[in-house]
């Protein structure tokens, strides 16, 4: 047995560290992932742009645009993961322990240019996960945001876990600043944020005074 066997064993090598896991070639400037998956660079301030003009000129139809949009590439984005995931780790994602887990979730976020994730479980026996997310890509905090600011980043969330734990799930922002460009979203029973939505949010309620009301 050879020492980099042992060591993978004992300690396995970053997959998603940005490195080794973006491929390019000069001659064409293509990006792909170690499995040939092609990956595209799509600059923030485009991404915040367009959600901000269709937000402003449709409003409640545009973020019901981008939720859905968001829930098939959540869903889509984590089937493409984990099938990477396990390859490498060659074990299912139910195998793995949680810190190993939780911890290549973050650098898998990091390297796809989503920000930092966390993940909250403190409220899970009354059917919610709080996720924080830090300096993301794909949605801006800003002084004029609103919870439907976040819808697309809300529906990737959304399908994301949908499509992990095999259950219908949604997902809404409720908490976000714009000084430290962070976003809180609660993750739960599709029935259960709807509730929230319009109990709640809907009220200016924001993360903090929200889940007193969900404890079990």
């Amino acid at each position: 047995m050879t020492s980099t066997k042992i060591l993978k064993e004992a300690i396995p090598f970053n997959y998603f560290a940005s490195k080794s896991y973006i491929q390019s070639k000069p001659s064409t400037g293509l990006l792909s992932t170690p499995q040939g998956k092609r990956l595209i660079a799509v600059p923030a301030l485009l991404i915040n742009s367009i959600q901000t003009t269709l937000l402003s000129e449709a409003g409640e139809a545009a973020s019901m645009a981008f939720y859905t949009f968001g829930f098939g590439w959540g869903r889509s984005f984590y089937e493409r993961t984990r099938q990477e995931i396990e390859a490498y780790y060659e074990t299912p994602i139910a195998n793995m322990n949680a810190p190993e887990y939780f911890a290549t979730l973050q650098q898998l976020w990091g390297v796809h240019g989503l920000g930092k994730i966390t993940i909250d479980f403190a409220h899970s026996k009354s059917g919610l996960l709080l996720v924080t997310i830090k300096n993301s890509g794909i949605s801006m905090p800003t002084i004029n945001s609103g919870s439907k600011s976040f819808s697309l980043e809300a529906g990737l969330l959304g399908g994301w876990f949908s499509t992990q734990t095999h259950q219908d799930l949604g997902a809404s922002a409720s908490d976000w600043n714009e000084l430290t460009l962070c976003t809180e979203y609660l993750i739960g029973a599709k029935s259960q944020i709807e509730v929230i939505e319009e109990q709640y949010i809907s009220k200016g309620m924001r993360t903090a005074e929200i889940l007193p009301n969900f404890m079990s």
